[in-house]
């Protein structure tokens, strides 16, 4: 969470300060659904809400672009190309070229991705920012307060090879798109395709100069 000259990092599943504390709340990634029915799902949904009406800025990340665009009218499904995880080509939309959340970012760059699930519709009024071959939404800003990415613009290559150690031999080769599940090994093709990924993390930048523009002002 992000206040005026100091940032905060709270648990979700506890009680954060009433939402008038916070001039912007960066919505980060979980293990969670967007889709669950666990209690802290619906009361941090509830908190998003009285944020946004309090004119608070938000920027979900991956979990919290899911749970952001389900809390505001859209709909969170599991991805029919399957997974999505590695370093991969994001591009961005005559929408997203405007957006603040890419001021100088290039029109396509990497990312990094660990995902499931993606945004399938969008909360009424939402524009979609950038899309990959394989998700349509990877990014959706709603009115000029509120923005959400697929992608992980924290994360670095070693958290990503983590991952890839984690999951590329837990999940069924059935999770990956068919042409990379035909890549043998699964796991070495993806750590082969690790980069470093400075134009994402360049959002988070951002949200924070907008932070500062509008909602510390």
């Amino acid at each position: 969470m992000l206040g005026a000259g100091r940032c905060v990092v709270a648990d979700a599943r506890s009680e954060p300060p009433p939402e008038t504390h916070w001039a912007g709340i960066v919505v980060t990634g979980s293990a969670a659904s967007a889709n669950d029915a666990d209690a802290w799902v619906t009361r941090r949904a509830d908190f998003l809400k009285r944020a946004a009406d309090a004119a608070v800025l938000l920027y979900g990340v991956c979990f919290g672009h899911q749970h952001l665009a389900r809390t505001f009218g859209g709909r969170v499904e599991y991805s029919p190309a399957g997974w999505e995880l590695g370093t991969g080509g994001v591009t961005l939309t005559e929408e997203g070229r405007r957006d603040p959340l890419f001021a100088d970012v290039p029109a396509t760059f990497p990312a990094q991705q660990s995902h499931g699930e993606i945004v399938a519709g969008l909360p009424p009024g939402a524009r979609t920012l950038a899309y990959t071959p394989q998700t349509a939404c990877q990014a959706f800003a709603l009115g000029d307060g509120i923005w959400g990415t697929q992608f992980h613009p924290e994360f670095t290559p070693e958290v990503v090879d983590a991952l890839i150690g984690l999951l590329a031999d837990r999940l069924p080769a059935s999770s990956f798109p068919t042409w990379l599940a035909d890549e043998q090994p699964l796991r070495d093709w993806l750590a082969e395709n690790v980069g470093v990924t400075p134009a994402a993390l360049r959002c988070l930048d951002n949200f924070a100069a907008i932070v500062r523009r509008r909602g510390c002002a």
